[in-house]
């Protein structure tokens, strides 16, 4: 997402949904649970209504990248703001972003024919000590460790075995 990796985390059940971004460069995490009845008000704003589960295949599609009508992005409030004015260059000042500078947002965004909606999931910034932080980050590496090395394994092991 503008050339900053983050690692982007969805759970969620029928009642909710709970995103987490993680800035790969630092361990940075912003984070929110957004409850279905919120994510189906934040579709309605935006004109193009959709109901909990319709929003999460549509958040699953994008995170696979499974189809070009849906993807996700992830905006600063300033990103956004811009995104809004483009939009709609007529439209109202908004109010000062500087107080915002920590938020993230996820934009999932839906292309149709003649269509083109952004629905923006607010993320505020996970409040932790450096200590916590790299704790964290310890945990992600290590674990991105070992699904590395299990995947190199795999292939070698199993053509070794199919060799005898």
């Amino acid at each position: 997402f503008h050339d900053v990796q983050y690692v982007l985390t969805i759970s969620g059940d029928g009642e909710g949904l709970t995103i987490e971004v993680e800035r790969t460069e630092d361990g940075r995490r912003w984070q929110s649970k957004f409850p279905a009845r919120f994510i189906e008000e934040i579709t309605q704003r935006t004109g193009n209504a959709k109901k909990f589960d319709v929003f999460v295949r549509m958040l699953l599609s994008a995170l696979a990248q499974e189809s070009d009508a849906v993807y996700l992005d992830v905006l600063t409030a300033r990103d956004l703001e811009m995104l809004r004015r483009h939009a709609n260059p007529q439209g109202p000042p908004t109010t000062s972003t500087s107080g915002q500078s920590d938020k993230r947002y996820l934009i999932l965004t839906y292309c149709a024919e003649f269509d083109k909606v952004h629905y923006p999931l607010p993320l505020p910034l996970e409040e932790r000590s450096e200590e916590e932080t790299l704790r964290a980050l310890v945990r992600r590496l290590r674990g991105e460790l070992a699904e590395a090395r299990a995947a190199a394994a795999g292939p070698a092991a199993g053509a070794a075995a199919g060799s005898c």
